[in-house]
């Protein structure tokens, strides 16, 4: 498997699943537009960490994320683009997601915690 498409994999999966919120919290704890090393935004990620350092040793380069308010989303309001990229490689990816639902959902698990 190319490391375009491990990357593409792992973007998804960073997006996507529920054991990686962890990132989504990092990333968006940033202001938009700024933008970081995803292995910083996955450190202590247990299950990630040797996954990650695997591929930046074969792309031979940094893979970064950033968010952006994404206001002209055809599905309504509270919707941001996440922009993966990875310079060396000239490869990126680009994830539509509902930030003001994850937001709700933060602070809902933060209320029960307390």
């Amino acid at each position: 498997m190319k490391v375009e498409e491990k990357f593409e994999e792992l973007t998804a999966d960073l997006v996507e699943c529920e054991e990686n919120r962890v990132f989504l919290e990092r990333l968006f704890s940033l202001k938009a537009g700024v933008w970081e090393d995803v292995t910083a935004l996955c450190h202590d990620i247990v299950h990630l960490e040797d996954h990650l350092a695997q591929l930046q040793r074969s792309s031979k380069g940094r893979l970064q994320a950033t968010w952006l308010d994404y206001p002209a989303s055809t599905h309504g309001k509270g919707y941001c683009l996440i922009i993966f990229f990875a310079e060396e490689l000239h490869w990126s990816n680009v994830a539509l997601y509902n930030k003001q639902w994850f937001s709700r959902k933060v602070t809902r698990r933060v209320r029960i915690a307390k």
